[in-house]
């Protein structure tokens, strides 16, 4: 079995009675759960989510070759240094950072100019440090998350989920 992290965005259940929202990743259940695998979620900004998943490692490259909104992370431990990826890829995650809702102000004071000082968990611990409360608008027929600011599930207990 293989450990990976991914970012997934949330998608609109059709046929629900009411409007409702679901992690991506969850089109996927049956053949995670098929390899005697798991996935856990944590909602962070963006209306998205950070992922764990375990499964065959054929499931997970299915997983990030096929799926549309949802993108594999570079490293598969949360104690990953980003040292080793490519200036291309740290700065890849720092726009992925910036496109959730941080500001380049934000992400700066956290980090400084380069990923590379920072593990993986660093970076999902600061992208799980906030969301905002979704909610539905009649008007548009949408779900919007613009509410008040919430917190995330733990990181941790996601990892600790996903073994």
């Amino acid at each position: 079995m293989t450990i990976a992290w991914f970012i997934a965005a949330y998608k609109r259940r059709t046929g629900a009675p009411r409007p409702t929202r679901y992690c991506a990743m969850d089109d996927f259940t049956a053949a995670i759960l098929g390899d005697g695998g798991w996935w856990a979620e944590t909602e962070i900004l963006g209306d998205r989510a950070i992922v764990k998943i375990r499964a065959s490692a054929a499931t997970i490259a299915d997983i990030a070759a096929a799926a549309t909104g949802i993108k594999r992370l570079p490293k598969d431990r949360l104690d990953d240094s980003l040292a080793s990826l490519s200036p291309a890829v740290r700065s890849a995650l720092r726009a992925e950072l910036q496109d959730m809702g941080y500001s380049l102000a934000e992400i700066g004071a956290h980090f400084g100019s380069d990923l590379g000082n920072f593990t993986l968990g660093d970076v999902l611990r600061f992208a799980a440090s906030r969301r905002l409360k979704p909610r539905y608008d009649a008007g548009s027929d949408s779900i919007l998350c613009d509410g008040p600011t919430q917190p995330c599930r733990p990181l941790d207990s996601v990892d600790a989920e996903v073994k």
